[in-house]
């Protein structure tokens, strides 16, 4: 257990940043211990009496195991009390709380089920469900706003936002401080939940964002991290008002916008006044990940479906009917799909074309000497093909409960896993597993930047005492390459936009 003298010098600088600014965006990097310094500038607020009831929101698996854990490594964070509300409720202390988000959930799967109901009698019978439903929910929700929540730390994930945001108007919620972790989760302005949480962003006394990855896909992407901290003071309270000033189309379909000239700088100009950036010099660790690539050849059966995807963006397979891909996003991903190996039909089935990349996957495993190895996989096909070659595998993705996942990571960080699969849009984020190993393979590059910076964080991060190593698996002359090529071209243009903002 640490003492409080053990945070850095950097760390210390951002926790006054916060203590003396209504409205701040953080900008640290994977490993910075940004979630130790938040709970420290959380404690201090309450401790000098200007918050009580402070709101985190994060991604699923941060919420639901990294805040809590934060608590038993420093010794000013002992004793604070948590609310945990990520996830689904089953796994929440028993509250009116728990019975408004289960009634939440109940409403919107009848809700969801009613308009598909043909049948005269089953449409009458979830009618009436859904009555009663809301009848108890706008009970409980009524008992909720009459009771003062506990004087905690709350403890969000960003699935429960709808709920929550529903349950608390803005000028009636008792939370007097909000933290966005990983506030590039509220990148979309088009999102319900950007939309819902936006309204919030005037009313808290306090509001921090944090990210490591501001503007993986561009400019725009800091629109709405910024607007769901300062309420629009800063960009405006309208996205498209805010693009047509600032940028212009780049295609003649208005598909994709392109920064008009001196744009970039007023931008970024602006962003200093409520962000700040931890340096990466400053820090007492230093990713050294090498990455490398392991190059597969796609047998002919393989190279003939891709070709002809890639030309006509459909293929024919064993006689079927043709597969189609209506769209070029579609196409992509089928691509990608292809070059791992299968490609889903009509019916969501997977086809197995080939096990190229299975076999490069397993060459490397028996060429680990029993070095644990973190599997990076985007589909739920490539899990099936990872168990195929580890049978039993633990991982983290979908449908994993959270004591699941806890014991999960307990037994990689203790070593006792030599083979891990992990999904980056489910565990991407916040989760550590610099203790168990330092080498991580991807059988699918995703195309998000901040998807593959933040799941190469998982392992290298401050803690990790070993060199670290990626390994893409790629097909030769096929989309994986273009990925990789876009990553490393996405990573060039946030790193300028790093560099810019005010060093803390």
């Amino acid at each position: 257990m640490r003492p409080k003298s053990a945070l850095h010098p950097y760390q210390q600088a951002a926790i006054d940043w916060i203590f003396e600014h209504d409205r701040s965006m953080a900008l640290c990097p994977v490993g910075s211990g940004k979630t130790g310094l938040t709970w420290t500038a959380i404690a201090e607020l309450m401790d000098e009496g200007h918050i009580e009831r402070p709101i985190v929101f994060a991604p699923l698996r941060v919420a639901q195991l990294v805040w809590q854990q934060e608590t038993d490594q420093w010794e000013h964070l002992q004793g604070r009390k948590t609310v945990l509300w990520g996830g689904e409720p089953d796994g929440w202390g028993d509250s009116l709380w728990k019975i408004s988000r289960r009634l939440w959930g109940s409403r919107q799967y009848l809700e969801s089920r009613l308009p598909k109901i043909v049948d005269v009698r089953k449409r009458r019978e979830f009618e009436h469900k859904l009555k009663d439903v809301l009848a108890e929910e706008k009970k409980v929700n009524k008992a909720i706003r009459e009771t003062e929540p506990p004087k905690a730390v709350h403890i969000i994930s960003y699935e429960n936002a709808l709920w929550w945001c529903e349950l608390y108007k803005p000028d009636e919620s008792p939370f007097d401080m909000i933290v966005y972790d990983e506030v590039g989760k509220l990148k979309n302005p088009k999102s319900p939940r950007y939309k819902a949480l936006k309204k919030h962003a005037s009313h808290a006394k306090i509001t921090v964002g944090l990210n490591a990855t501001p503007a993986p896909e561009g400019l725009l992407d800091l629109y709405a991290q910024v607007t769901v901290v300062d309420g629009g003071k800063l960009f405006g309270k309208s996205f498209y008002q805010w693009r047509d000033k600032f940028f212009v189309p780049a295609d003649y379909m208005a598909y994709s916008f392109r920064p008009q000239i001196g744009a970039k700088e007023l931008i970024l100009k602006d962003l200093n006044t409520l962000a700040f950036r931890v340096d990466e010099a400053d820090l007492a660790y230093h990713q050294n990940m090498q990455h490398n690539q392991i190059e597969v050849d796609l047998p002919p059966k393989a190279r003939a479906a891709y070709d002809e995807m890639e030309k006509r963006m459909a293929i024919e397979l064993d006689g079927r009917d043709d597969l189609v891909a209506m769209s070029a996003t579609a196409s992509s991903m089928k691509l990608r799909q292809i070059t791992s190996g299968f490609i889903y039909d009509e019916a969501g089935k997977p086809i197995v074309l080939h096990e190229e990349k299975l076999n490069a996957l397993s060459d490397l495993i028996d060429s680990m000497e029993r070095e644990p190895l973190l599997v990076s996989y985007e589909f739920g096909f490539e899990l099936d093909m990872i168990r195929k070659l580890w049978k039993g595998v633990r991982y983290l993705g979908q449908g994993v409960s959270a004591a699941t996942a806890k014991e999960t990571v307990d037994l990689w960080n203790r070593r006792q896993l030599p083979v891990m699969g992990i999904h980056w849009a489910s565990a991407g984020h916040g989760v550590n597993l610099q203790a168990g190993g330092s080498h991580i393979a991807h059988l699918s590059l995703p195309w998000s930047l901040e998807g593959f910076q933040q799941m190469c964080g998982r392992i290298d991060r401050q803690g990790q005492t070993r060199a670290c190593y990626g390994h893409s698996i790629v097909a030769r002359n096929s989309s994986d390459q273009r990925v990789w090529s876009a990553l490393t071209m996405k990573d060039a243009e946030q790193a300028d936009v790093i560099k810019a903002i005010r060093r803390i």
